[in-house]
């Protein structure tokens, strides 16, 4: 399991793993998903709720950081 910032950050509390995603399918091959006709579901342990862009929140991209 990972620990330390990588988990940190995840509002979950911790990373993300197959399992996840095969419980989704699962729920989504049973009969209780019986209703659901179309839906984009996202399995991202809230990442997406926090992504931070270039400028917002007062933080900058640095390319120069990737070389």
């Amino acid at each position: 399991m990972i620990q330390g910032a990588d988990a940190a950050q995840q509002p979950v509390g911790r990373v993300g793993k197959p399992e996840d995603i095969a419980e989704m399918v699962m729920f989504l091959c049973s009969d209780k998903a019986g209703f659901i006709t179309g839906e984009n579901i996202c399995i991202d342990g809230g990442m997406t709720k926090l992504m931070i862009y270039h400028g917002e929140h007062g933080w900058t991209y640095d390319d120069k950081k990737n070389d």
